[in-house]
């Protein structure tokens, strides 16, 4: 069970701090259970409630410092994600974002990096959709990763941004 005042990660919601453990006003009477009531660092002022019985299938612990650490000196080794063209990418790329691991996140993340700077390489727009799964996925990790190395998102973003920029475009 988790404590009033832990960090986890939920989900696609990702890191929330649990704010209390209650039945909520809003249970059907004969129905009360326990639930976490979260609230997200990623959403601002979004308030999530998680049923306590089942929980662990959905949430998981915050990356460690270390862990960190090593993901983004790592992003060379990295792999890439092999994504299908267009809008047949989408449900690959959901299924990374509904996981929410930050070594697939990584993954997710120089993926689409890397097609939007080959595409704009060759004169072409990035499409929106994966403008969206790129921000979604950004801001999941590098929130993650700023509460880890108690740091702010946007210093996370441009430490990866500069990793990303010493790579070649070149397919291997």
């Amino acid at each position: 069970m988790l404590n009033i005042g832990e960090c986890v990660i939920y989900g696609s919601h990702g890191l929330c701090r649990v704010n209390d453990i209650l039945v909520p006003s809003f249970l059907e009477r004969g129905k009360e259970k326990e639930y976490y009531q979260m609230v997200s660092a990623v959403d601002a002022g979004s308030v999530l409630y998680v049923p306590v019985d089942g929980a662990e299938d959905k949430i998981r612990d915050v990356i460690g410092t270390d862990d960190a650490e090593s993901l983004i000196d790592e992003i060379v080794e990295t792999p890439l994600l092999e994504l299908p063209e267009g809008k047949k990418a989408e449900p690959a790329i959901m299924e990374v974002i509904k996981r929410n691991l930050t070594d697939e996140m990584m993954s997710l993340v120089k993926s689409l990096r890397r097609i939007k700077a080959v595409r704009e390489a060759e004169g072409k727009k990035f499409a929106a959709l994966n403008e969206k799964y790129l921000n979604m996925a950004e801001k999941l990790l590098y929130t993650e990763l700023a509460f880890s190395l108690k740091t702010e998102k946007d210093d996370i973003k441009t430490r990866v941004i500069d990793e990303l920029s010493h790579l070649s475009l070149e397919t291997a």
